[in-house]
């Protein structure tokens, strides 16, 4: 009775499963999570590489845009490595040589102005249209000579005397024709200070303002490249005006300054205006900072403009170039003048000196009354035209400096080395101009490759990052599947 009870006991109870183990879900569950986070990390990170890749190439046409790249860095969760996401988004920088590129960009817009100005003064004496021929001014002198040789020849005719007298009138013409250019040549100069001014205003506002957005974004978090990238093309058309030095704060804000101290951009943006009764530049308090102004295409303005006695005595060309110009046209009808009055006895021409503009004339009786005209003196007015030689001091006097080192010529040499001067000044400031140009282009390039675009480079990227996007996505899907199994387990 006993036994059989015990056997029955025994036969119905279950078999015990004290040897194995269950599984552990949840701890499948939480490692699971932790890959899966692991894995959006990843392609959190791959997708802001690709936006920025992307936005690479899409800008790499734009002169104005340097090169983003994603600074990454890979935290840690209980001394584990977790996936890289990213630490800041930055641009290339090459702040020496976008420093040399503003130096450069400053030459070359210097000597590009000064060429325009030579340019400018040569066009006006018609050197540009010769073809290797006479300008306007040399043929009119050329032509009173041959009515004096004519008149020489046939006294008696007086149709001679009233071409001598036309053709001396002509001569005076074009001399003052060049004389009355002052006021245009003058006004377009100072019209060319005043825009420069305005355009350096409105740049130096815009950086201001670039400045602000900076430093709110950089104490944000927020990536700031871009905004550098336009403050750097606004400091570029500094560049070029004025010449600039940077000095870029901790806090993104950006100081300005011309490379000869002046401040154009603090806490503030200064602005600047033009006088040109004084020909000097003043900032917002009033400051006169026309020293400050040492390069760039608003200095060569000012040199050309320049009309101090230091301007007037300089070995440059450029500085005081159009005074020069003006004390050489004066220089040039004063000695017409002069030898031709000393030979004829009296006033043929009229010579009149003044602060604006010196003016040549036939003398009044003679052109009332061409038959005045004394032809028996015609012979010696022609061999003084080719046998005076005028000295140092007659063609360059030291009360009107004019920058000509020509000496012991008659007036007919006088007049072409004023041609050939003017010439000189043109190829010497295109060639200086050119060798600026190529330079600022070496080193513009040299920036860009530091900092630019290389589409290849970025489209090998962009495949890069797509592969690791898809070899990511694959290991979710895997995740996902396994994440499955655990829940079908646990049912």
């Amino acid at each position: 009775m006993h036994a059989s009870s015990r056997r029955q006991t025994n036969c119905c109870r279950k078999p015990s499963t004290s040897g194995a183990k269950a599984p552990d879900l949840g701890n499948y569950a939480m490692s699971l999570t932790a890959a899966l986070n692991t894995a959006l990390m990843g392609l959190s990170t791959i997708q802001a590489q690709t936006g920025v890749t992307s936005g690479n190439i899409a800008n790499a046409q734009n002169p104005n845009y340097t090169r983003k790249m994603v600074q990454l860095t890979t935290p840690a969760v209980g001394g584990d490595p977790m996936a890289a996401v990213v630490a800041a988004i930055v641009r290339a920088a090459a702040p020496n040589l976008l420093q040399d590129y503003y130096g450069a960009t400053a030459d070359y817009s210097r000597l590009s102005a000064t060429t325009d100005q030579a340019r400018q003064l040569a066009e006006a004496l018609g050197i540009d249209d010769t073809g290797g021929g006479q300008t306007p001014l040399q043929s009119r002198l050329t032509s009173f000579e041959d009515a004096v040789k004519r008149l020489e020849a046939t006294p008696e005719d007086t149709t001679l005397k009233a071409l001598v007298v036309q053709r001396g009138q002509e001569l005076a013409k074009e001399v003052n024709r060049l004389a009355s250019q002052r006021t245009t040549l003058q006004s377009q100069t100072q019209d060319d200070i005043r825009t420069g001014l305005d355009t350096l205003g409105d740049a130096t506002k815009a950086i201001a303002g670039l400045n602000a957005k900076i430093i709110g974004q950089k104490a944000a978090g927020m990536p700031t490249g871009d905004l550098e990238d336009l403050r750097d093309a606004e400091v570029a058309k500094i560049a070029g005006l004025v010449g600039v030095r940077t000095i870029t704060a901790e806090n993104g804000a950006m100081s300005i300054y011309t490379d000869a101290g002046v401040q154009l951009v603090g806490t503030t943006a200064q602005s600047f205006s033009y006088d040109s009764t004084t020909g000097t530049i003043r900032n917002t308090n009033g400051d006169n900072v026309t020293a400050g102004f040492s390069e760039g295409s608003l200095r060569a303005s000012l040199d050309y403009l320049d009309g101090s006695a230091g301007a007037l005595t300089s070995s440059d060309g450029n500085v005081g170039a159009m005074e020069k110009f003006f004390n050489q046209l004066n220089s040039m009808a004063r000695n017409i003048a002069d030898v031709v009055n000393a030979a004829y006895g009296s006033n043929l021409f009229n010579y009149t000196a003044g602060d604006a503009a010196a003016t040549l004339a036939i003398d009044g009786a003679f052109t009332a009354d061409p038959n005045t005209l004394d032809a028996t003196r015609m012979g010696a007015v022609q061999q003084a035209m080719r046998n005076t030689t005028l000295t140092a001091t007659q063609i360059n006097p030291a009360g009107e400096p004019n920058g000509l080192s020509t000496a012991n010529v008659n007036i007919f040499g006088l007049v072409s080395g004023v041609m050939a001067y003017h010439a000189r000044q043109v190829s010497d400031n295109e060639a200086a101009r050119d060798s600026a140009e190529n330079l600022q282009a070496n080193v513009e390039q040299k920036f860009r490759n530091l900092t630019g675009v290389n589409v290849d480079d970025e489209l090998a990227q962009l495949t890069v990052l797509q592969n690791n996007y898809a070899a990511l996505a694959q290991v979710m899907n895997a995740i996902r599947e396994m994440f499955d199994e655990v829940i079908s387990i646990g049912r």
